[in-house]
């Protein structure tokens, strides 16, 4: 539970930060390396197999994470108004593990697209997207 509740504080840090970085509801990505493969596409020089990939990644994927977004956002939401409105401390805890529990969907969300283009792009590409990624 103790391990449980300091999760629920990080991650209504981390929302308050990302409210006091501007009007933004989530927090930025940790990575976000398809939109670096998609401009780079040729730089990569990319085979058919992994363009067909890329294709069908950026037509699925995108709207899969626009959800758990809006979930995020929602969970924001209610926490947000629970603490203006003086809610039970209880009930502010069991939103901000919402919290918590949505923003780290998130993060492995994010985590299991980097696994899938280490698996899809062959090291020297995948080292490749890492430095140009680095880069911006």
């Amino acid at each position: 539970m103790k391990k449980l509740a300091l999760t629920a504080i990080a991650a209504a840090l981390v929302a308050t930060s990302a409210l006091a970085q501007g009007p933004r509801e989530i927090s930025a990505p940790i990575v976000a390396f398809t939109p670096v493969i998609v401009k780079n596409a040729d730089a990569l020089n990319l085979t058919e197999a992994q363009r067909a990939d890329l294709k069908e990644w950026t037509s699925t994927m995108p709207a899969k994470r626009k959800a758990i977004e809006a979930e995020a956002i929602e969970a924001r939401a209610a926490l947000r108004q629970a603490i203006i409105d003086g809610a039970p401390q209880d009930e502010r805890m069991a939103l901000a593990e919402k919290v918590g529990a949505v923003e780290t969907k998130l993060v492995m969300m994010r985590s299991a697209c980097t696994d899938h283009w280490r698996g899809v792009l062959t090291p020297e590409q995948f080292a490749q997207m890492v430095a140009i990624y680095q880069a911006q």
